[in-house]
């Protein structure tokens, strides 16, 4: 029965891929709705093929003139950004470079909150334009609206990287992910028609147990997947399952992606222990799309930029600083050096307003900080490396208005009293002020997309910023 289903398994792997998904494709530039995107969505693929032995130079040499394409389109057909550049004096018919670029003001999410539709192209009619918004994970999802040329740009670039791994369109993919469309309500004709068209099956991440691993497990380790697209908690909730209970996984065949949250060096080292596979993470958001992707995990760790969609900037000079965003492509809603929200680690003598191509790590969330009283602050992710050696599933730092800090982890199996009198002196001498305390808890909090925040600071950001 194993090598029926092998066989069958492999037919749909070649129908998906040889078949189905030209046949997708065909089918979506016949329709007119659908031609603008999947024409963008070519030109994206190509120019990626063309580009990818550019020198550093030929790409900042594009990036410039594709910037001054962009920022006079945002300036001829958004009031937002027709007020603003008249407002700082800025004259985005000149041949500015990046110097001058630096010095427009930031886009912050506040910022598209209140610009509503002064912020999306009259250019491109309503009904062409797609409603996305973001989790929400900072207190209030951001709302975007895509038109045709950034959705299909968007879809090359998720497209191209997965080829580059060696996972094409068609390829078994499994899913096991969170969304804010329940994919265990995906039991619509339509929906199952798409799932076997894509070659895809779905695992609801948001409801794990013991139990739900173990047939997850078992239904992975029959359809033997070529790729596994995960939530970075929930696939390493599923390799610590399958270490502690003795399983030898056959699956995936060639590796893991994850996303969502961020993947933590004791998550990554289990899933490459008990699944001898790689795992590549990749780097984006909702409000934006793919950001960064990790290729060549066998030699580094560093995130490839996406460079020909979105120009990656720091916003300081520092090595770890906060990620600044240009979209490239969108032209629905520009958004010009826009806070993504998150701390990135940037190569030595990267400069604001000039494009990072490559980011050695994300550091997490702007708002995922412990802060001292003097003004300073740590950022939450470098806080997992002290709970290694203890027999924590998942832990959350918690920062109240008064400044002190309760951790709350969930245990695992022999965790002792002694265990957590340790964990409060670890993280008591590296937050010198700052009382500590710790609480034993079944689960954690999450966001409404299911994604855990390792940090939540009930603290007035604002207030902080002003001390420094």
């Amino acid at each position: 029965m194993t090598g029926v289903n092998d066989l069958m398994a492999t037919a749909h792997d070649f129908v998906s891929m040889k078949v189905l998904d030209p046949l997708y494709r065909l089918q979506q530039l016949a329709r007119p709705s659908r031609r603008p995107s999947m024409l963008a969505f070519q030109e994206g693929m190509r120019f990626r093929a063309t580009a990818a032995s550019w020198s550093e130079d030929q790409k900042r040499e594009w990036i410039l003139r594709r910037l001054r394409y962009c920022i006079r389109r945002a300036w001829a057909d958004t009031p937002y950004y027709r007020q603003l550049f008249a407002r700082i004096g800025f004259d985005p018919r000149l041949d500015f470079g990046f110097n001058e670029f630096a010095r427009l003001p930031v886009l912050e999410r506040d910022h598209v909150h209140h610009a509503d539709n002064t912020l999306l192209s009259a250019s491109i009619p309503r009904a062409h334009l797609k409603h996305d918004a973001t989790g929400g994970s900072t207190g209030q999802p951001t709302e975007v609206w895509l038109g045709p040329e950034e959705r299909g740009w968007r879809e090359s670039g998720s497209e191209y990287y997965m080829i580059r791994i060696g996972i094409p369109r068609g390829s078994r993919l499994g899913l096991l992910w969170g969304h804010h469309l329940d994919p265990v309500a995906r039991d619509g004709f339509k929906d199952r028609l798409h799932d076997f068209m894509a070659n895809t099956r779905w695992f609801d991440c948001l409801r794990l147990s013991p139990a739900l691993l173990a047939q997850y497990h078992m239904d992975l380790q029959r359809w033997q997947p070529h790729c596994l697209v995960a939530y970075a908690g929930a696939l390493g909730a599923l390799a610590e399952e399958a270490r502690d209970r003795r399983w030898r996984p056959h699956y995936p065949t060639r590796c893991f992606v994850t996303g969502a949250e961020k993947l933590l060096p004791q998550h990554r080292a289990t899933i490459e222990s008990v699944f001898a596979r790689p795992v590549h993470e990749r780097y984006g958001s909702r409000d934006v799309g793919l950001i960064g992707f990790q290729v060549a995990v066998e030699r580094t760790l560093d995130f490839e930029v996406d460079w020909a969609n979105v120009l990656v900037e720091p916003e300081g000079v520092g090595v770890d600083s906060a990620i600044l965003v240009t979209k490239l492509h969108a032209d629905g809603m520009p958004m010009i050096r826009y806070r993504i929200g998150d701390i990135g680690r940037f190569s030595r003598g990267s400069t604001p307003g000039h494009p990072a191509f490559i980011l050695h790590g994300i550091l997490g969330r702007e708002v995922d900080r412990i802060w001292l009283h003097d003004g300073r602050w740590i950022n939450g992710l470098q806080i997992p490396h002290l709970m290694k050696d203890y027999p924590v599933r998942e832990f959350q730092l918690v920062q109240h208005a008064d400044f002190s800090v309760e951790v709350r982890v969930v245990s695992r199996d022999g965790f002792t009293d002694d265990n957590g009198r340790a964990i409060v002196s670890t993280l008591e001498a590296n937050l010198p002020t700052i009382v500590v305390t710790l609480r034993v808890v079944e689960a954690l909090s999450r966001t409404k997309s299911g994604k855990l925040r390792p940090v939540i600071s009930e603290l007035d950001r604002d207030r902080l910023e002003t001390t420094r």
